[in-house]
C-alpha cells in the first residue's frame, strides 16, 4: 500500500507542488488576458468578454468563511486549478478564457488558504515557496524558448509535458492533505495578531511580484523587443541570476541572514530604478504637431543597455522579497476573512495594473481615461517594483533571519541539478531555434513579395492562429514579407513573439520595429536575403501611435529599399498627413518596395498621393486596373514588371494575404 506521507516527505513536495502551481498560474494569467484582448480587438471596443476579469476577484468567496477554509474545499480548489489548466489547450474561443480564468481564480483562493493553514514554526515554507517561484519562472522561459516563444507545454504534442506536471501536482496535493495533522494549525491554535492593513500591504507586495514576473520575466523575448538587446544574452543573464539565487538560498542561507534591512531597501531601489529606466530610455515623447513628423527612432547605443544589465543583475531581489513577504504573512496567522479581503483587493490590483500596461497602446480609444496614458508605458513597471520594495518595510526583523535551515544534502543536489538542466536546455533551445538563412540569389530572375496584416496572430474567430497563418505564408513561399499588427509581445498578446516564431519556422532574416515600449501596432520585415540599414520611424497620430519599418535588402547585386506601413487615424486628414510623411522618406531612393495595410482604397486622396510620388500600384501593373475596395497594397518604383498578383482570402486573419511576383 502506498505511504503518501513517506512519498510527500521524500520528494520535497512543497517545492515541486508550488513550482507547478506558480507555473500554471503565470501561464493562465497570460492566456486569459490574451483571449479577452483578442475578442475585444475583433470589435475594436470592450464587450461582454471583459467580464472574464471577474475571475481575478475570486477571493471574495473567502469573505464568507468566519473560521478557516475547509481542508477538503482547499483540496478541491487546488485540483480544479490543475484540471482547468490541462483542459485549456484543448478548447477554443471563450472556452480558453473560461478555463484559464478558473485556473487563475482557483490559485487566488488556494494560495491565501495555504498561507492561513501553515504553521509559522515551519521556517522552510517561505524559502520553499521562494525557490518554487524562481524555478517556475525558469521553466516558463525554457518552455517558451524551445518553441520560439510559444509555450511548448501548451502546444500540440508538447501538452504531454503539461499533463505530466499536472498529474505530479495532483498526486502531491492529495499526499499533502493526508499529512494535514503535521502541517495544519488547529482551530484553537489560531491567534489573530495582525491588522488587516498590514496583511493587505504584504499581499500587495506579493501581487506586485506576480505582476513583475508576468509583465517582464516569464518570456525573455519581451525584454528583447523593448531594448533590441541580445536575445540569448538576456536569457543567460536572467537564468544565471535565478541559478545563483536558488544556490545561495540552499547552500549558504547564512549569507542571506547577513543582509541588513537597509541593504534590502537599496537593493529594491536599484531594481525599481533600473527596471523603470530599462523601459524609459527606449521610450519617446510624441508631439501633437503633425509638422514635426516623421520622427526617426534613435539607434540603440551601448549605454542604453546599462539599465537592462542592472535590472537583470538585481532581479534576484524579486524572489528574496517573495520569501520574506510569505514568511511574514504565515507568522501573522491572519484569519481567512482578512486573507480573503487582502487577496480580493490584490486581484483588483492585478486588473488595474493590466490597464496600466494596455492603455498606453490604445490611448486614443477609451476617452477620457486613455489619453492620459500616452507615452507612460513605464508606469506599469515603476508601480509594482516600487510597491514590492515598500512592502518589505512591513516585514519584522525576525522574519528576515532564516536561521539554520535543515535540508538534506540530496535535496540540495537535486534542486541545483534541475535548475542547471533548465539552464542548459534553454540555451540549447535558443540556439536551435535561431534562424540560419542560407539562400542564394544565383540564377534568380524574380522576387515573390508578400504583405500580410496578421491581426496579432489571431483569426476571424479570435483564436490564436500562428500555424494557420504560417501555413498560408509557406504555400506562397515569399522572398520578402511585410507584416502588420505583429506586436503581441506584451501581456495583451500573451507575451508571445510572432515575428520570432515566423522567422524561426521560415528560416528567414527579420527586423521588427519600432520597439514595443513605443506602443505601436508594429511592423516587421522578413527576408530570405540579408537585411541592412534597418530603422523605424513614426508618423503623426490622433488615435494610436503609428510606426513603420524601413530596411535595405540585398539580392545579388541589387539593393531594394523596403518599407512596411500601417497608417490609421480618427480623422480623414490624419491619414493624409501620415501618407505625406512616409512618402517623404522615399524621396531620392530607387528600387522601392512600399507595402502594408494602408487603410485606404484606390482613387482615395492617399492613394493618389502615392502615385504622384512616383510609385506604381503593383495590382494595376499586372491587371491594368486598381484592385477595387482593397486596402492592402504593394507599390513599386516605376519601370518594374509584375509577373503575378493575387489576394488570398483564407480566413487565417481578418485581412487577406496579398502577394506579387516581380521581375528582377
Amino acid at each position: 500500500m502506498i505511504d503518501f506521507k513517506d512519498l510527500v516527505r521524500k520528494n520535497y513536495s512543497i517545492v515541486i507542488l508550488f513550482t507547478i502551481l506558480f507555473l500554471f498560474f503565470l501561464q493562465a494569467l497570460s492566456d486569459i488576458v490574451e483571449r479577452i484582448y483578442a475578442f475585444a480587438l475583433l470589435n475594436l471596443e470592450p464587450d461582454e468578454n471583459i467580464l472574464g476579469l471577474l475571475f481575478f476577484l475570486s477571493p471574495v468567496v473567502l469573505l464568507f468563511f468566519r473560521k478557516k477554509f475547509p481542508e477538503i474545499a482547499m483540496l478541491i480548489v487546488g485540483e480544479i486549478m490543475i484540471i482547468s489548466r490541462l483542459i485549456e489547450p484543448l478548447v477554443t474561443k471563450q472556452g480558453i478564457y473560461i478555463t484559464a480564468g478558473l485556473t487563475v481564480a482557483s490559485f487566488l483562493i488556494f494560495l491565501p488558504t495555504f498561507y492561513g493553514r501553515t504553521k509559522d514554526k515551519n521556517k522552510n515554507i517561505g524559502l520553499d515557496l521562494g525557490i518554487s517561484l524562481a524555478i517556475a519562472v525558469s521553466l516558463s522561459i525554457l518552455f517558451r524558448t524551445i518553441n520560439a516563444s510559444i509555450d511548448i507545454s501548451q502546444y500540440k504534442l508538447g501538452q504531454i509535458i503539461g499533463w505530466i506536471l499536472g498529474l505530479i501536482a495532483s498526486f502531491i496535493l492529495f499526499g499533502y492533505f493526508l499529512t494535514e495533522k503535521e502541517s495544519v494549525i488547529k482551530d484553537e491554535e489560531i491567534e489573530i495578531k495582525a491588522s488587516f492593513w498590514k496583511v493587505l500591504g504584504l499581499t500587495i507586495g506579493i501581487f506586485s511580484i506576480f505582476v513583475i514576473l508576468w509583465f517582464v520575466f516569464m518570456s525573455p523575448t519581451v525584454i528583447t523587443r523593448w531594448t533590441e538587446g541580445d536575445y540569448i544574452g538576456i536569457i543567460v543573464g536572467i537564468l544565471s541570476m535565478i541559478a545563483i539565487s536558488v544556490t545561495v538560498k540552499l547552500w549558504r542561507p547564512d549569507v542571506i541572514n547577513k543582509i541588513k534591512t537597509w541593504m534590502l531597501w537599496v537593493w529594491n531601489g536599484l531594481f525599481c530604478l533600473s527596471l523603470t529606466l530599462t523601459v524609459l530610455v527606449h521610450q519617446l515623447r510624441f508631439p501633437d504637431d503633425h509638422t514635426l513628423y516623421p520622427i526617426v527612432a534613435p539607434q540603440t547605443a551601448w549605454f542604453h543597455q546599462i539599465p537592462l544589465a542592472l535590472m537583470i543583475i538585481s532581479s534576484p531581489i524579486i524572489y528574496l522579497d517573495f520569501l520574506y513577504l510569505t514568511r511574514e504573512i504565515i507568522t501573522l496567522k491572519p484569519s481567512t476573512r482578512k486573507l480573503g479581503g487582502a487577496f480580493l483587493i490584490g486581484g483588483l490590483y492585478l486588473v488595474i495594473m493590466l490597464f496600466f500596461q494596455i492603455l498606453p497602446n490604445i490611448w486614443g480609444y477609451l476617452e477620457p481615461i486613455s489619453p492620459g496614458f500616452r507615452d507612460k508605458y513605464w508606469l506599469a513597471f515603476l508601480i509594482p517594483s516600487l510597491l514590492a520594495g515598500l512592502a518589505i518595510i512591513l516585514v519584522k526583523k525576525e522574519s528576515l533571519n532564516l536561521g539554520k535551515l535543515k535540508r538534506s544534502y540530496n535535496s540540495k543536489i537535486i534542486t541545483v541539478v534541475v535548475v542547471g538542466m533548465i539552464f542548459v536546455g534553454t540555451l540549447v533551445g535558443a540556439f536551435i531555434t535561431a534562424p540560419k538563412p542560407d539562400y542564394s540569389a544565383a540564377g534568380k530572375t524574380s522576387l515573390i513579395i508578400m504583405t500580410y496584416n496578421i491581426q496579432q496572430g489571431v483569426n476571424v474567430s479570435g483564436d490564436r492562429n500562428y500555424d494557420g497563418q504560417l501555413e498560408l505564408i509557406q504555400s506562397i513561399d515569399p522572398d520578402i514579407i511585410g507584416l502588420q499588427e505583429c506586436d503581441p509581445t506584451r501581456i495583451s498578446g500573451g507575451n508571445l513573439d510572432v515575428v520570432r516564431y515566423f522567422a524561426t519556422k521560415l528560416n528567414m532574416y527579420s527586423y521588427y520595429g519600432p520597439k514595443t515600449v513605443t506602443n505601436t501596432y508594429g511592423c516587421a520585415i522578413l527576408s530570405k536575403f540579408p537585411i541592412s540599414n534597418a530603422e523605424s520611424f513614426f508618423m503623426f497620430s490622433d488615435e494610436e501611435q503609428i510606426g513603420s519599418s524601413q530596411v535595405q535588402i540585398t539580392v545579388g547585386s541589387s539593393i531594394f529599399n523596403v518599407f512596411v506601413n500601417h497608417p490609421s487615424g480618427d480623422e480623414d486628414i490624419t491619414t493624409v498627413y501620415q501618407q505625406q510623411e512616409i512618402l517623404s522618406r522615399t524621396i531620392g531612393l530607387s528600387n522601392i518596395i512600399f507595402m502594408g495595410d494602408f487603410n485606404f482604397r484606390p482613387y482615395s486622396q492617399e492613394y493618389n498621393l502615392t502615385l504622384d510620388a512616383g510609385l506604381e500600384d503593383s495590382w494595376s501593373l499586372k491587371w491594368g486596373i486598381p484592385a477595387d475596395d482593397r486596402i492592402d497594397h504593394i507599390f513599386l518604383s516605376t519601370g518594374r514588371i509584375v509577373l503575378g498578383a493575387q489576394y488570398i482570402e483564407e480566413g487565417q486573419s481578418d485581412h487577406p494575404a496579398y502577394w506579387i511576383e516581380m521581375q528582377l
